[in-house]
């Protein structure tokens, strides 16, 4: 991170340095190029009278170096807002309010960017006649709605693609181990090669959308558009594939298509500068944007399952290793026996042979359920409710110990990864029961046509200063969430509110 510091904080210096040379040499070349216009046409015998005459309605300071150095200035603050506020808030999660205002101010600042500049910008160019002889210098405005709009999304594509950029970069530096950190130079030297070429030497044309500025930027926006749309068929589409008949997964599909209709309107709308000639060259590159990223998408959920399987494989052995370790370890057997014994003395056999048999049953779900990668939910409710009961016989529920119980028989062919429900409930008894105090552990279960709803509400007691399991305290409850991560991506929301005296969790599994 403390590298990745230091990339970032060159970045803003180089960003800087490169706008204030840019424009410097900008600012320096057009005085030259209109004192040369000037001689050129006094050469060709133009009268100085005709030539200040045209250029009467012209004021350099105003009508060139007022638009650069604003227009330049509102990019850089484009380009700081989208790199050091909207991506890293984007990055950590935060919240949409906030994200949705750093991108909207972005976009703000591109588009007042080139406003600024067309508004107040004049162009100076000769005026000539039919044989192409020089008869004097006029000036004009470029300043049209659809060329500040085609000009606005061309800054934005270069925008994107530089962010793109540094994200590739970035990641390669962060991945690579310490020896190989030098592979990420293989993103940093041609951008940054490319801007300092740019910066000395190269010049905007009049509009953005003119040769070899439009090549680039086609070449830009083609690999942009496959980004934008293979991330949303990845995320948004792909997961719900299996409810493909829903309404729901129809939505999805039709957001896709429009925003691939949109994205091409734009790259192609301001290719033309919005007078959409013929359309055969823009048809094609959309379908194969869309081809593409449709491609992409299934690569990568295909890639996705294969490190998915193996990491839920070994997340599953670990699971197992942890049960075994903090659910069904010796501590617990121990306490379960000698609550069975103690039955047994007081009521000489009957709970006694419930009791073995929930706990026989118990044994036998770790042995043979337990290695599947998923079971019914009544199977899995059964070993919940066996966990339960044994609980309970150790328990005296008429000393200040309330246990409430509702779950939702489910009535439908229904299958949930093994071991996903119990370590709540396990958590619940092992610190919200104390023999000392009032103590209470309320369990739901419920379902509907798509979804699992499951709740723990219990009181919460410090545990003992000496607890032999207390290295091992939260371990079931990180490998669930690991497992759910893992197995259900996108399909669970996980809930967990925990004070001094409560601890509550929500979990639903939409199947």
């Amino acid at each position: 991170m403390r590298d990745l510091a230091g990339i970032r904080r060159f970045e803003l210096w180089f960003a800087v340095g490169a706008a204030f040379v840019y424009v410097v040499r900008r600012l320096n070349e057009e005085v030259h190029r209109i004192d040369r216009m000037i001689d050129l046409a006094e050469k060709n015998r133009v009268p100085s009278a005709i030539i200040w005459r045209d250029l009467a309605g012209y004021n350099h300071t105003i009508n060139n170096n007022f638009p650069l150095i604003a227009g330049v200035l509102f990019f850089l603050a484009a380009w700081y807002v989208f790199h050091y506020l909207t991506l890293p808030n984007w990055n950590n999660n935060d919240t949409d309010e906030k994200i949705r205002l750093y991108a909207g101010l972005s976009v703000l600042l591109v588009v007042s960017s080139v406003t600024v500049y067309y508004f107040s910008k004049l162009q100076v160019h000769f005026r000539q006649d039919d044989a192409r002889a020089i008869i004097g210098l006029k000036v004009y405005s470029l300043y049209r709605k659809r060329n500040v709009l085609a000009d606005a999304i061309g800054l934005g594509i270069f925008l994107v693609a530089y962010e793109l950029l540094c994200q590739l970069g970035y990641y390669l530096h962060r991945k690579a181990r310490q020896d190989f950190r030098f592979i990420s130079y293989l993103v940093w030297v041609p951008l940054y090669g490319f801007l300092v070429i740019f910066v000395l030497a190269a010049t905007l044309p009049e509009t953005l959308w003119q040769s070899p500025f439009r090549e680039i930027l086609l070449m830009l926006a083609i690999p942009i558009q496959v980004y934008i749309l293979q991330a949303y068929v990845y995320t948004a589409v792909l997961p719900y594939i299996r409810s493909f008949r829903t309404a729901d997964f129809l939505g999805r599909w039709l957001v896709g298509l429009l925003l691939w209709i949109l994205l091409s309107a734009m790259v192609w709308g301001a290719r033309t500068y919005f007078r959409y000639p013929d359309s055969g060259l823009n048809n094609a590159l959309a379908l194969l944007t869309l081809l593409g990223a449709v491609i992409i998408a299934l690569l990568r959920r295909t890639s996705v399952k294969e490190k998915v399987a193996l990491q839920t494989e070994v997340s599953q052995t670990s699971a197992e290793l942890a049960g075994l370790q903090s659910q069904i370890n010796p501590h617990f057997l121990f306490n379960a026996l000698n609550s069975l014994y103690a039955t047994a003395l007081k009521e000489n056999s009957e709970k006694t042979a419930d009791g073995i048999q929930k706990l026989g049953d118990m044994m036998r779900f770790m042995l043979q359920e337990n290695n599947r990668d998923r079971i019914s939910l009544p199977k899995e409710v059964e070993y919940l409710r066996n966990y339960i009961d044994l609980q309970r016989m150790r328990l005296d529920e008429t000393h200040g110990i309330e246990i409430r119980v509702t779950i939702q028989e489910p009535d439908r062919d229904v299958s949930i990864a093994p071991m996903m429900l119990l370590p709540f409930v396990e958590n619940a008894f092992k610190h919200g029961i104390s023999l000392r105090n009032p103590s209470w552990i309320f369990i739901t279960l419920t379902l509907d046509n798509s979804t699992i709803y499951f709740k723990v509400h219990n009181s919460l007691h410090p545990g003992p200063t000496n607890d032999p399991e207390k290295e091992h305290s939260g371990i079931g409850l990180e490998n669930v969430k690991k497992r759910l991560e893992l197995i259900y991506p996108g399909r669970y929301t996980l809930a967990i509110q925990a004070s001094e005296q409560d601890y509550f969790i929500a979990l639903t599994i939409r199947f």
